[in-house]
């Protein structure tokens, strides 16, 4: 998995113009697995966000919520997911290396929480005051329909 992983960081950060679609869809045409391209795609500017802001105060929800193909909402654990788990590692070792906060953020900057947090600091709220709320997952299971 780590080497799907580093495939994405690579793309994620060579190419900071490409679109999340086409990641998955570069990963899928090298031979991962379409549900576990799609969670790497999914998770990793999530987890990076994350631990960019791991010792800033925010809070955030362990809770995932994603549509199924029936319209349904269905609703997971992060901590539940092997991916998830994998991404969050493989971002602290990287950390641990020495990786620079600019590596960092090219990842980090397509989380919506990421996001988020930055336009509410430079409102003028304070990170520690943040708590998130599940995430919200936008592809289907298997990942976005390719054409």
């Amino acid at each position: 998995m780590n080497e799907s992983i580093s495939k994405a960081i690579e793309l994620f950060r060579n190419r900071p113009n490409i679109k999340d679609d086409e990641i998955f869809g570069t990963l899928v045409r090298d031979g991962v697995e379409s549900r576990l391209a799609a969670r790497i795609v999914e998770f990793l500017p999530i987890a990076y966000g994350r631990l960019i802001l791991s010792k800033s105060g925010a809070r955030f929800s362990d809770l995932f919520q994603r549509r199924t193909a029936g319209g349904e909402i269905v609703e997971g654990a992060l901590s539940e997911e092997p991916v998830w788990r994998a991404v969050l590692d493989f971002g602290r070792a990287e950390i641990s290396r020495g990786i620079s906060a600019n590596e960092l953020l090219l990842v980090a900057a397509r989380s919506a929480e990421f996001d988020a947090s930055n336009r509410l600091l430079n409102a003028g709220s304070k990170l520690e005051n943040l708590v998130f709320t599940p995430t919200i997952l936008a592809w289907p299971e298997n990942g976005p329909e390719t054409g």
